[in-house]
């Protein structure tokens, strides 16, 4: 809005008011605004505030505004963008047309009173005006009401997308579908809005946000660090239930970098596993400056103290070569592998361009050589592949050739991974992670939304196994082998087991002279499965490797164990994580805090008593004896000296005096020392400056940059519909003849119509 001074209008020189229903004094500028706005609305326009004019003569108050002047929103001339052709800019359309249709007060002392008065008004359009249906449209009457902000705000917290978002609040007005009086794009930008709302203290909210969730909750787990400019660097966290979860099922880990926060493009690493109902849970998360080694080696270090250095037996990762070095230094007795669906994401980019239209061949190919068992095998058909398609120089077939022990079935079958390497297994992470996962959110509503998510994964297992103790199991087979594995895994390892159990009905076991057995399918004449069986020990071991792979065990081996007249599997296969035994510990319903250690070292001796317990019928018969007995020692006791252990209930509610937290870390700790997470409060009273992330700039090439391989660049190509135009590389709103055809045409704008106008006598 400019603040020009001009000299008063001449209304002698230009033309009168016409003869309309319209007031010619009003209390307020705002008030002839308001009433202006809603007379264009009617009309079939909008208008927008135009010239301000303030009185330069007046010492006393020099910027004292006596005349205001109200325009047709397509009133003036749109002004030239530069272009930068290097930069991607939105291509917004010019609407204006200079139109001179406006509405001019003047500010009057009517008796003794102020009163702004009409000193001009024309109604004469250079366009056509919009109907009641189009005006609905125009971005100064799209305004979301207060109270459909609130229902916003709320349904994009609950995850909802802005199209179900629209469709809710229209069926709670009971109204057609597209009646609301704004669109897409403006909840779009209205919640974008919200998003910046105090974001410059995104980062104390968030360290405030971690204290108060630590004092409610003694096993909330967090830490940080800050740069040399007191900006928040790195901060990692994990709730007290993913921390119990992890010590159940923290055998397989994922451990995926791939996402980031737009907000400050920071990459965001998120440690995943899989429980014995086969659902994802969540163990922790982390937020870092880059991708150094040092970065990742301090979020591994930090991750470690959190679950008590108990190390995963293995981890799958993207290929990103400093986190495989930070991964072999931190957890050198841990098996790292690749996580497939990253390696095949990444397969059209590496391969398409090179091989065009043979590019599906060489994915099915690929796919084969991927799923053999044997290494020899592999090798041989890998190198039969690479000569088949002549990739023997391509630097990306080299590259995943060395790192074949990372990523091939073949080399990976003699370690546990509990069928995480499976590309089903990453649509449901991908579908877990969208959950909590809002890149345009605050540090602290991402924070927030990971804790509900964790919440929700809870209720998930607890339903099922709610539904494991009500719900038959449907037995296909009339082995009791089936119906003794039924009652001892949950419904979904028993689901994976019994595929197995009744495909072996399928196979012939043949034993050797050395008392193995080689299993076939009966339609097949290939080798087989070498099968080992050492009675004595009730030890079977597959040459397919299924069981060290899965935990599963194949069907070649109960092949064996029925013909050994078998009735049930050996209790060491029927491992303990798939076990309906091994579930979570229950939450607390009692939220206590104690600052001693006494707290931790209780519940773990919880956790080794239950863990030692529930490994057989006779363990579980002798701690239940032993725990009533204890119980009701425990309540005959004096309950004076009760208050010295140190418990403080902590009240459930929000007010809760959280201070700023700050640390000054040192540059790591000696290897094989335990890691201890210490955090300094500074009180809110204190100068405390820890500044928002900085925006950091992601590895690899840029957006964008990518060329077209083989699949794209064999698509039709499309050629530009412009008149006597049909080049290819760009389309109609960028053809190089329509910018010389535009500016070919007279200096007015093409919207302006000459006939038809519209003027206030209408």
């Amino acid at each position: 809005m400019s603040t020009e001074v001009r000299d008063e209008v001449d209304i002698d020189e230009i033309e009168l008011l016409t003869n309309v229903d319209f007031p010619q004094i009003f209390d307020s500028d705002d008030d002839a605004y308001n009433f202006y706005s809603s007379f264009a609305q009617r009309i079939g326009f909008s208008i927008r505030r135009h010239h301000v004019y303030r009185n330069t003569t007046d010492e006393g108050n020099p910027q004292t505004v006596y005349k205001r002047e109200f325009v047709c929103h397509r009133s003036g001339v749109s002004k030239p963008v530069k272009v930068n052709e290097l930069e991607s800019q939105r291509k917004r359309k010019a609407s204006r047309c200079s139109c001179s249709a406006r509405l001019v007060v003047a500010k009057e002392t009517i008796g003794s009173e102020e009163k702004w008065v009409v000193i001009y008004f024309n109604n004469v359009h250079n366009h056509d005006l919009l109907d009641e249906k189009e005006v609905q449209f125009l971005p100064a009457y799209r305004n979301i009401p207060v109270v459909d902000q609130n229902r916003i705000l709320m349904m994009h917290k609950a995850g909802c997308s802005i199209n179900v978002t629209m469709r809710l609040l229209e069926l709670e007005k009971g109204i057609d579908v597209g009646s609301l009086p704004f669109m897409d794009k403006d909840i779009r930008n209205f919640l974008q809005n919200q998003n910046g709302i105090d974001k410059q203290n995104d980062a104390l909210d968030v360290l405030k946000l971690c204290k108060g969730l630590k004092e409610l909750d003694d096993a909330f787990q967090y830490d940080y660090t800050i740069d040399e400019n007191k900006k928040l660097e790195h901060i990692i966290w994990a709730f007290g239930d993913s921390i119990r979860a992890y010590e159940s099922f923290g055998d397989v880990v994922v451990f995926d970098t791939t996402y980031r926060i737009n907000r400050y493009d920071m990459p965001l690493g998120i440690w995943l596993g899989v429980d014995n109902h086969g659902n994802s849970v969540f163990f922790g998360c982390v937020l870092l400056r880059n991708e150094k080694i040092s970065s990742f080696t301090w979020a591994l270090k930090n991750f470690l103290a959190f679950v008590k250095g108990k190390n995963p037996q293995t981890i799958l990762t993207d290929q990103d070569p400093s986190l495989k070095e930070a991964i072999a230094n931190e957890f050198p007795n841990t098996k790292h592998a690749f996580c497939i669906w990253h390696i095949l994401a990444k397969l059209p980019s590496w391969f398409s361009f090179v091989l065009g239209a043979r590019y599906n061949d060489f994915k099915s190919e690929f796919f084969k050589v991927y799923h053999l068992d044997c290494e020899d095998d592999f090798e041989q058909y890998w190198k039969s592949m690479v000569a088949q398609f002549g990739l023997s120089n391509d630097i990306h077939i080299k590259l995943l050739y060395s790192l074949r022990q990372r990523w091939a079935l073949p080399y990976l079958k003699d370690f546990f991974f509990a069928g995480m390497t499976t590309t089903g297994r990453s649509e449901s992470i991908n579908s877990y992670i969208k959950h909590f996962l809002d890149a345009k959110t605050s540090l602290t509503d991402f924070i927030t939304r990971v804790g509900v998510a964790v919440q929700i994964r809870n209720q998930v297992g607890e339903e099922a196994r709610m539904r494991q103790k009500y719900h038959n199991h449907l037995l296909k087979t009339s082995f009791p082998m089936e119906e003794h594995v039924a009652s001892i895994l949950t419904p979904y390892a028993f689901g994976l087991i019994q595929i197995e159990i009744e495909l072996s009905t399928k196979y012939a076991a043949t034993e050797t002279n050395s008392g193995s057995f080689i299993v076939k399918h009966h339609t097949k004449d290939d080798g087989g499965r070498l099968v080992t069986w050492i009675e004595g020990q009730e030890s079977i071991r597959c040459s397919c490797k299924e069981f060290e792979f899965s935990g599963i065990l194949c069907r070649h081996a109960i092949r064996v164990l029925l013909m050994k007249n078998y009735f049930h599997i050996p209790s060491k296969y029927l491992p303990f994580r798939w076990r309906r035994e091994s579930s979570l510990i229950p939450r607390s319903r009692h939220i206590v805090n104690n600052n001693d250690v006494s707290s931790s070292e209780f519940h773990s001796l919880i956790q080794c008593l239950e863990y030692e317990s529930l490994k057989t019928k006779e363990r579980k018969q002798i701690a239940t004896k032993g725990l009533e007995d204890l119980i009701r020692e425990i309540k005959g006791m004096s309950e004076s000296h009760e208050d010295q252990i140190g418990l403080e209930v902590v009240p459930n509610n929000d007010e809760c005096d959280v201070g700023i937290p700050v640390r000054t870390r040192s540059k790591g700790r000696p290897k094989g020392s335990k890691a201890k997470v210490v955090v300094e409060v500074v009180s809110n009273n204190d100068e405390c400056d820890v500044g928002n992330p900085v925006r950091t700039k992601s590895k690899g090439r840029p957006k964008r940059s990518r060329p077209k391989g083989g699949v794209e660049a064999a698509t039709k190509i499309r050629h530009c519909l412009f008149p006597n135009c049909g080049a290819t590389g760009h389309d109609t709103r960028n053809c190089p003849n329509k910018r010389k055809h535009n500016d070919m045409l007279p200096n007015e704008s093409p919207n302006v119509f000459k006939k038809g106008w519209r003027n206030s006598s209408n």
